[in-house]
């Protein structure tokens, strides 16, 4: 799927908030998606190091995450949109890739990337895990480096 255009990887997830809530944020994020004009978002598992809005500090999470593809919407509406999710759960950045196959995570609040406002991540790698965070589909993990 990443290969045909672009794709982007959120969470509607948060550290500080409960298993029965960050479901809740899940089902909610998988509406807002569909609601947008994509279609139904790929379900992963995915593990980020997030940081907290006041203090700074990181915390490793294990979290859903929801692979979305552009489909037939243009690269800018898309970016544009996927930041406008990320935003609204509050997480710190969005991952998108391009058609080309490279990646970066572009920052969806003040602070969330430190103070970058993106990273390039470079191309995908699958079969492999990451210390700094990856995404697992069907048991099989890939990162981007």
């Amino acid at each position: 799927k990443s290969k045909k255009g672009g794709t982007a990887i959120l969470s509607g997830s948060r550290a500080d908030k409960s298993a029965k809530e960050n479901r809740a944020r899940a089902k909610q994020l998988d509406k807002d998606i569909k609601g947008k004009g994509y279609g139904g978002a790929t379900k992963a598992t995915g593990r980020y190091t997030e940081r907290d809005e006041k203090t700074g500090k990181e915390t490793k999470v294990k979290e859903r995450s929801h692979i979305v593809s552009s489909g037939k919407k243009g690269k800018r509406r898309f970016k544009k949109d996927m930041k406008k999710l990320a935003a609204k759960y509050k997480q710190d950045s969005v991952l998108i890739q391009n058609k080309k196959g490279t990646a970066g995570l572009k920052a969806t609040r003040k602070g969330g990337l430190g103070d970058k406002k993106s990273v390039a991540l470079g191309k995908m790698r699958p079969g492999r895990a990451s210390k700094e965070g990856d995404t697992t589909v069907k048991k099989k993990p890939f990162t981007y480096g």
